[in-house]
């Protein structure tokens, strides 16, 4: 008996369905965009993903294949996808062409078109999936190719979906071909600066070619872990190198000097302040450091030990910044002990020092005069007494 119950009342539920369908001539199977609320009815999920866009679509935004919409027929709804030749099918109304139209201008044709069998105060059209469009990418990526992206991507998005600019790549002149015009855009300004307004949003057909640089006589820029080259450009300074390389984008550990090897294999030593005004030359090598730059002085000075390293300093002032000892150190034939215990005679106040420097103050002649006279008299009270032991010896 509860069995039969159930067959009933299935049955029961049915016949509003079956009529329906018959009132209709069967025109469910064939109108393969009405929707009803039967679930068998839904949206294609796989066919209808969601589009991302930024904020509110453009009102000027034109149709075209692959646009999907959605059309309010009274009490059922229709999902049309407009088709390649760029028409969408309603059942029983015909064919509308909705390619090259604003939503509202579609929305108008569409109205027209189903006032023949509905009411048009009560039908809707909106905007339901935009199109995704086909953009060409060449030049210095990982990937090029075609790629299909979403409406209203950005420029700097794109470059995302491909890999990102390669190390050897001008990132600042990417170039959108466009029809018949090719627009430059410095996405290095984008990146560093927040030049929003040149991150241009991509229209389909357009072609993104990223030149390579000349590499030949690169800048090279180590960090601890990291190793970058980029084109060398006439004028620009060390920190536009390291900021070109991205050294801005990776955690900062305390950098406190850079050393720049020349392709002569001579090298240089400056401290970070100075990174932003000294310009290195073809092919040099730029490593930044975490070890400070010193100088070491000694001698007849009151604070024997490390001086932080000045490039603008000469003898005279880390002598002065160590305390020197006027009445006993002289600043005549000042030393310098450099690389491989090299030592030479530098004037005070002219000559440059280097980082690592061991400078050493003489003592003065009359200090020098005291000291021998000491010795002196040491050494005679020494023989002296080995004399007089001697005599009463014997």
């Amino acid at each position: 008996m509860h069995f039969l119950k159930i067959l009933m009342l299935s049955l029961f539920l049915c016949v509003p369905t079956i009529l329906a369908s018959e009132e209709m001539g069967g025109a469910y199977p064939a109108m393969t965009g009405l929707q009803t609320t039967n679930p068998a009815f839904q949206r294609n999920s796989v066919t209808m993903q969601p589009s991302y866009s930024e904020g509110v679509v453009d009102s000027n935004y034109l149709l075209g294949p692959g646009d999907y919409l959605d059309i309010m027929l009274e009490n059922s709804y229709l999902s049309a996808k407009v088709y390649p030749d760029g028409s969408i099918i309603i059942e029983e109304c015909g064919i509308v062409n909705v390619a090259g139209k604003t939503i509202a201008q579609a929305r108008e044709e569409i109205l027209k078109a189903v006032a023949k069998r509905y009411d048009p105060k009560y039908c809707f059209v909106q905007l339901a999936q935009m199109k995704k469009m086909i953009v060409n990418v060449m030049g210095a990526v990982p990937h090029v190719g075609q790629v299909f992206v979403e409406p209203q991507t950005r420029l700097t998005r794109l470059l995302k979906l491909v890999g990102d600019i390669l190390p050897q790549g001008r990132d600042d002149d990417v170039r959108i071909i466009r029809g018949n015009d090719t627009i430059h855009v410095n996405c290095f300004k984008i990146y560093n600066e927040g030049d929003f307004a040149s991150d241009i949003i991509m229209e389909p057909g357009d072609q993104i070619f990223v030149p390579f640089a000349d590499m030949n006589n690169a800048i090279t820029i180590i960090l601890p872990n990291y190793r970058s080259a980029v084109s060398y450009v006439e004028g620009k300074t060390v920190s536009d190198y390291f900021e070109r390389a991205g050294g801005n984008r990776i955690p900062n550990l305390g950098y406190q000097s850079v050393t720049i090897r020349k392709k002569d294999n001579s090298s240089e030593s400056i401290p970070v302040s100075l990174a932003d005004k000294v310009v290195p030359p073809l092919g040099a090598e730029i490593e930044y450091t975490m070890k400070p730059l010193l100088v070491y002085v000694g001698g007849a000075v009151a604070g024997v030990g490390r001086q932080q390293y000045d490039p603008s300093w000469h003898a005279l002032d880390y002598i002065s910044a160590a305390g020197v000892l006027t009445t006993t150190g002289s600043f005549d034939q000042v030393k310098v002990i450099r690389g491989d215990r090299e030592t030479i005679y530098v004037n005070a106040t002219r000559d440059p020092i280097l980082p690592g420097d061991y400078i050493e103050i003489p003592k003065s002649t009359y200090e020098r005069f005291k000291d021998f006279t000491l010795f002196v008299a040491s050494l005679l009270t020494v023989v002296s007494s080995a004399f007089i032991i001697y005599v009463n010896y014997k």
